[in-house]
């Protein structure tokens, strides 16, 4: 049988998260160490959906199958502009990305659909198209999106985001991030939700964070690009305490924040829409074992440490590591 592969991976947001929404730029990097792989193949008509199960799912299009998904309408759409409408194709994704965490799952298993789709009918994507078949997915998933996710989940190397377009985004910087997982499940629809009734209670007062939360993340794009570990860290809380301000922080992130800061990071804040996720930590490359420990001490059921020393080449080794000997990563 004929089979199509498509592949994507997970991203994290450095600083913009929320306020990319309203218009601000945003920073983000991909996570390759953490993949997604899709499947398609032809399949007949009754072929129904399989809910997720540790990242792993399938669902049909072109045929009766009606669950709605992200990856799904992303797929469907993308058969629908290619004019092929007579056949029933099923998707199988295979997602190493943990779900609900700020790192991109749904845009990254949408990406990866779409190109295993494209894959079976011999038919290469755009990248200008990819994203707007991926953005379609991500409207259905979380609602009004940035498309940040769809830009980093398919990019090869940091980039920056604003209003649609992303550039690379040079890299100066000789550190580690470490990203540690919560293990509370957030809801990005929910998280934005709050944030919008947050700014439109107060319009001269959103103007204001809006306008910090810019200068914020074109400062991080100066440290980055000179290697201003230190300065960054320091612009990273300056965010956090900005996104506290919009109530996406919890007790929890809070207390990940503060055992990184003690273990000697030089900064820390939440990662994606908050609410639970991920919370990301920058450090010196021989802290990041100590912070890592510590944030795990501290309630993380997981973390992950990226040098930034591999983002120059676009390539995004990560180490994970985990609470107790035999969690799954």
């Amino acid at each position: 049988m004929v089979v199509g592969i498509g592949r994507a991976h997970a991203k994290a947001i450095l600083l913009g998260e929320h306020t990319v929404v309203h218009g601000t730029p945003a920073i983000a990097f991909p996570l390759p160490a953490l993949p997604v792989r899709a499947l398609a193949r032809p399949a007949e008509p009754g072929t129904g959906s399989q809910v997720p199960a540790d990242g792993h799912f399938r669902f049909t299009v072109g045929g009766t199958d009606t669950a709605l998904s992200g990856p799904r309408v992303a797929a469907e759409e993308a058969l629908r502009r290619w004019g092929i409408t007579d056949t029933t194709v099923e998707v199988v994704v295979e997602c190493g990305i943990p779900l609900a965490r700020g790192l991109g799952s749904s845009a990254a298993c949408a990406g990866a659909a779409v190109r295993a789709v494209a894959d079976l009918h011999g038919l290469v994507v755009e990248s200008g198209e990819l994203y707007d078949l991926v953005q379609c997915g991500e409207q259905v998933a979380h609602g009004r999106a940035s498309g940040i996710d769809a830009s980093a989940v398919l990019a090869n190397g940091p980039i920056r985001f604003h209003q649609g377009r992303a550039e690379p985004m040079p890299i100066g910087l000789d550190a580690a991030l470490v990203i540690a997982d919560t293990g509370v499940p957030g809801s990005t629809q929910h998280a934005v939700a709050g944030v919008r009734r947050r700014l439109d209670e107060d319009p001269v007062r959103a103007g204001s964070l809006l306008e910090r939360a810019s200068g914020l993340i074109e400062a991080a794009g100066d440290e980055l690009s000179a290697g201003a570990a230190e300065s960054l860290g320091k612009t990273m809380l300056d965010f956090q305490e900005l996104l506290a301000e919009l109530g996406v922080s919890t007790p929890h992130i809070d207390a990940l924040v503060t055992a990184a800061l003690g273990a000697g990071a030089h900064g820390a804040k939440l990662t994606g829409a908050g609410l639970g996720g991920c919370v990301l930590a920058l450090t010196e490359p021989a802290s990041a074992p100590g912070v890592s420990a510590a944030l795990r001490r501290a309630g993380a059921v997981r973390t992950w440490t990226v040098p930034t020393r591999a983002m120059h080449a676009g390539a995004t080794p990560l180490s994970a590591t985990t609470s107790e000997p035999g969690t799954h990563q």
